[in-house]
């Protein structure tokens, strides 16, 4: 995904370094239909799919109302000792999936940006939006 972003990756850095989390996701509260759930620390505790109803998390008897529901942005920051949890993975994997699956052992947290702008830039009916973006 090329994604195109008014993100200040240095307040996002420096946020990172504050809780110095296993990971840090960018999120934001825009609509979808599958979400992020995070408790009132910013910790990632499972997923929802609202179109289906399918909710995903390690946490026995976990219920999603009781989570904040975030957008994820497609943009994080990883301690280098993540990788090691990657190892026997498959080559292509749903890093989603993969965050579910260690949230209950490693602090996963999210970062809230204000009045985040995302721009899919690998699809041609956004390279217009894209240009204004970056004239402004």
């Amino acid at each position: 995904m090329d994604i195109l972003s008014n993100l200040d990756l240095t307040r996002l850095y420096a946020d990172h370094l504050t809780g110095n989390p296993f990971a840090t996701l960018v999120c934001n509260e825009r609509k979808t239909s599958r979400y992020l759930l995070f408790d009132s620390n910013n910790r990632l505790k499972g997923w929802i799919n609202e179109k289906t109803g399918e909710v995903k998390s390690p946490f026995p008897n976990f219920d999603p109302l009781h989570y904040r529901k975030l957008a994820f942005a497609g943009i994080q920051i990883l301690q280098s000792s993540i990788f090691q949890y990657m190892a026997d993975l498959p080559d292509r994997f749903s890093i989603i999936e993969f965050y579910l699956s260690i949230c209950d052992q490693k602090e996963l947290t999210c970062y809230i940006p204000d009045n985040l702008k995302l721009i899919d830039v690998g699809k041609t009916n956004s390279l217009q939006e894209a240009a204004q973006f970056l004239n402004q």
